[in-house]
């Protein structure tokens, strides 16, 4: 879209919440003041949807992907002059700082994630994870294809 988040460039468009995300001294345990509506995992759907009508695609938890996470995938796309329209991401995964990890992309951000540590809830942003690693700030998204 261009823009910085899901929403707009603006992080709260008329002094309003628009998605899930951590206020307050990040990572002070009982810090995050909730001023957004909530303290941790919100119920779905309590913001507004984006233009594509999906809920909650910043903040909340991460969504797991299906795209494996390597580390110089876009580089390598672009170092060979291939712009790809929905990337399928790589085959195979690689994480340098863990070799032997097979991770897949996160993406979205949690509600852990806030403007003054970690801004991956903006779009361009994207996270790793390998699948066994269990969290309580990670999902996923069913997708219905028709």
């Amino acid at each position: 879209t261009g823009e910085r988040y899901a929403w707009g460039e603006d992080l709260q468009p008329n002094g309003k919440w628009m998605a899930n995300i951590y206020q307050g001294d990040f990572p002070v345990a009982g810090a995050d003041t909730g001023a957004d509506g909530f303290v941790g995992i919100s119920p779905v759907a309590q913001y507004p949807a984006n233009p594509y009508g999906l809920f909650d695609v910043a903040g909340n938890v991460w969504e797991w992907c299906a795209d494996w996470y390597r580390h110089d995938y876009y580089a390598t796309l672009a170092a060979n002059y291939r712009v790809a329209r929905n990337p399928k991401g790589p085959t195979e995964p690689y994480d340098p700082a863990e070799p032997q990890e097979r991770k897949r992309v996160h993406r979205g951000g949690s509600f852990l994630c806030t403007d003054k540590y970690c801004t991956r809830y903006m779009l361009g942003s994207r996270g790793k994870g390998e699948g066994s690693t269990g969290s309580n700030h990670c999902g996923f998204r069913c997708v219905k294809v028709p």
